[in-house]
């Protein structure tokens, strides 16, 4: 008994962070299962297209704000740490006023051309979709802030009232027929908010603009090339996505996500390794070089293989009554596309341990080039069969994508590899050079 209590009291933030994760990816594969269930094919794919969207601005804030903090914060000593994070706050801030003035300019551009009418949006629905852009980007610092801290019962605690509400207020409006795409992003928005609200009055970190320029320096090579990374990433996913729309329409789109929701609870593995592996593997590169790094790696990809690959094969056999269960008689047709998301999530698993890997030792370039191949492999397998094959080109093109971008950044990271190994660099004298680099970045 004492052995046990030991053990969970050592990992007890793992044991927060998949709690946490288990609210956020629970709440998203409810979420999805009521607005499919609820707005119908046609009213989901629009949603799904305008979340793209969303998730596309998101990854300005990815880029540029969390990569670098989850690398770069767990290793300064405490007092250096808590004066980047108010200058981190302070470039959070910035960013969702540049995204406010880009979004509102393009939807300006959007009504003077009478675009939103083909389109088939109205005012009350950008409206939306932009508050729910910047509720959950605060939301979002909020949690990972909670992370980097080692907080994670904290990122629990807001996560809970943001996801619980969210799920809550959706099947209150459903069932006043009051549900509609508008409705669901104003609610996504306000439950961002209040759970984003909540966590700043208990910690009252406040931005410190002064310092939002010394991060912004600090971070800014890596970050810029996260950011050309995440948007060729997104090319080669969400933006497959969006241009297959233009010639099969929305209702496909609809299903495809209703495919891919049917494997959201997998995310619970992949948050919990985005929140975790990052800190953990640069706190092991710092200590014990690249071979404590490759160690920590391996422990990890061997535990997310053994929880995956019986969960997918489940999900595989059974495809066609779950997705009849979940969403209804319409969504059947769309019952053989949970295969090919199957092989594409367990795909995604290791391409993250590649990342996690090439960003640890800073190798940006090469996540970059891989981002590329995978644009490169998506986008010209949609163009050529989307027309023939329709939905099942679309994923067919997202498969082709990720494995291709999965054999690069493995063969980038080899490289990285057999590299330190022949000119014979120790553990500690690795550590010893990055420590170094970070202190000359630091300087700069």
């Amino acid at each position: 008994m004492k052995r046990l209590v030991s053990l969970i009291k050592r990992h007890q933030h793992i044991n927060w962070t998949l709690a946490d994760q288990a609210i956020v990816s629970g709440s998203n594969f409810v979420t999805g299962i009521l607005l499919a269930r609820f707005l119908g094919p046609e009213s989901f794919g629009m949603f799904v297209l305008l979340q793209s969207i969303v998730f596309y601005f998101n990854s300005f804030q990815s880029a540029l704000i969390f990569q670098p903090m989850m690398s770069a914060a767990p290793q300064m000593a405490e007092l250096q740490r808590v004066n980047y994070l108010h200058g981190v706050f302070a470039l959070q801030l910035m960013l969702c006023g540049v995204l406010v003035v880009l979004v509102g300019t393009i939807a300006t551009i959007i009504y003077a051309f009478d675009f939103h009418i083909q389109l088939g949006i109205n005012s009350n629905i950008v409206g939306a979709s932009i508050a729910a852009l910047l509720a959950f980007q605060l939301q979002d610092w909020q949690r990972r802030y909670y992370f980097v801290q080692e907080k994670p019962s904290s990122a629990l605690l807001i996560d809970t009232i943001s996801y619980g509400s969210q799920v809550t207020l959706l099947a209150v409006c459903y069932l006043n027929h009051a549900l509609n795409v508008a409705t669901a992003f104003w609610i996504i928005a306000g439950a961002s908010f209040t759970a984003f609200a909540v966590g700043f009055a208990r910690d009252n970190l406040l931005p410190i603009f002064l310092h939002a320029r010394t991060v912004l320096q600090q971070g800014w090579r890596t970050g810029r090339d996260y950011l050309v990374a995440w948007q060729l990433q997104w090319l080669g996913t969400q933006g497959v996505l969006m241009f297959s729309a233009g010639a099969i329409g929305a209702e496909p789109v609809g299903g495809i996500r209703a495919a891919q929701n049917i494997v959201g609870p997998i995310n619970i593995i992949f948050l919990a390794m985005e929140n975790v592996v990052p800190v953990m593997a640069a706190k092991r590169f710092s200590q014990k070089g690249v071979a404590g790094l490759l160690a920590y790696l391996g422990r990890v990809t061997a535990f997310g293989s053994a929880l995956l690959i019986p969960v997918l094969i489940i999900l595989a056999i059974f495809s066609r009554q779950i997705i009849e269960f979940l969403y209804g008689e319409s969504y059947v047709v769309y019952a053989t596309l949970v295969m090919w998301q199957v092989i594409t999530i367990f795909l995604q698993f290791y391409l993250r341990q590649a990342f996690f890997f090439l960003r640890t030792v800073t190798a940006t370039g090469a996540i970059i080039r891989a981002g590329a191949i995978m644009s490169i492999t998506s986008v010209l397998i949609a163009v050529f069969t989307v027309e023939q094959y329709h939905e099942t080109a679309v994923m067919a093109a997202l498969l082709s994508g990720t494995a291709a971008g999965l054999i690069y950044a493995l063969t980038a990271a080899y490289k990285i590899v057999q590299k330190l190994e022949h000119h014979g660099q120790p553990a500690s004298d690795s550590s010893m050079k990055n420590n170094s680099l970070m202190g000359m970045e630091t300087k700069s």
